[in-house]
């Protein structure tokens, strides 16, 4: 259904919220948040905890960048410095709208630069290498 009403809408994605009607996830992704340099992701209680969120959650820390996983409101959101999804297709990919409403200064923002910099390295340096296959 949420798929639907993000085709409808015309968005790429939509924000699922839990049952309390916190931010959760996206219909594919999770989501992190910058606000005042504080990099917040939502509990995984009612969210996937994804590889990819748990690789960004550690880059976070080791970028020397405040991490707070907690519930977090759709208006937070609204109102953040910066907003990103991860999943293993998208990797780190950057949100600058979120219900029409631009986030930030609607552009990707330095900390989202850094981390998908260094999500970069680290799958560079640690990643599986695809096979090139050829005809024989």
């Amino acid at each position: 259904m949420t798929q639907v009403e993000s085709n409808n809408a015309n968005v790429d994605d939509a924000i699922m919220l839990d049952k309390d009607g916190f931010v959760s996830e996206t219909n594919a992704t999770n989501l992190f948040m910058v606000k005042n340099g504080v990099v917040l992701t939502p509990h995984v209680d009612y969210c996937l905890p994804g590889i990819t969120r748990a690789t960004v959650m550690e880059l976070v820390v080791k970028e020397n960048f405040i991490l707070e996983e907690r519930n977090i409101s759709l208006s937070e959101f609204h109102t953040s410095d910066e907003v990103w999804t991860t999943g293993t297709m998208g990797e780190l990919s950057p949100v600058v709208k979120i219900d029409g409403r631009v986030i930030g200064e609607g552009e990707v923002g330095p900390v989202t630069r850094k981390l998908q910099s260094a999500y970069k390295k680290l799958t560079d340096d640690s990643g599986v290498p695809i096979p090139t296959y050829q005809k024989l």
